[in-house]
């Protein structure tokens, strides 16, 4: 038993030793620590968009129509977009075809099956067949009766 834990103990003891766990296990980076910082002052790219925001908001501001004026991107709007009669007329057959699909839900929801009639003593059906009572018993049923 000792030969063969020599060889794991020598393993372990490589494993220990080698590079590869010293640097996963060691506190420090490559990098130097002035490529870590980000760069600071109003000449980074968050100020410059900001300002480039805030000059197009008093851009549109300045020169967008007033809300009684036709502008042209409304008239492009409303030129290129869908009649309202076809919408309407998109509704009105979506209406007609949901109510048709109500109405066929609720009769297929309170459908029942058809009450059926059971006899407590079926062999009592044989007792009222003609077939079987004698002749002269019946009662004669008809026009020649009378």
């Amino acid at each position: 038993m000792v030969v063969n834990r020599a060889p794991a103990l020598a393993r372990t003891r490589h494993l220990r030793n080698s590079k590869i766990l010293t640097r996963r296990f060691s506190s420090h980076t490559a990098h130097s620590r002035e490529d870590v910082l980000p760069e600071t002052g109003f000449f980074t790219p968050f100020w410059r968009n900001t300002i480039l925001l805030s000059f197009a908001a008093v851009a549109f501001y300045k020169w967008a129509p007033r809300p009684g004026e036709e502008a042209f991107l409304t008239k492009w709007l409303a030129h290129h977009s869908t009649s309202p009669e076809f919408w309407t007329s998109v509704n009105e057959q979506q209406l007609t075809w949901s109510q048709h699909m109500t109405v066929n839900t609720v009769l297929q929801t309170s459908a029942r099956r058809p009450g059926m009639v059971r006899y407590r003593y079926p062999q009592m059906l044989e007792q009222g067949s003609p077939h079987l009572q004698p002749v002269g018993v019946a009662s004669p049923v008809g026009k020649e009766s009378e």
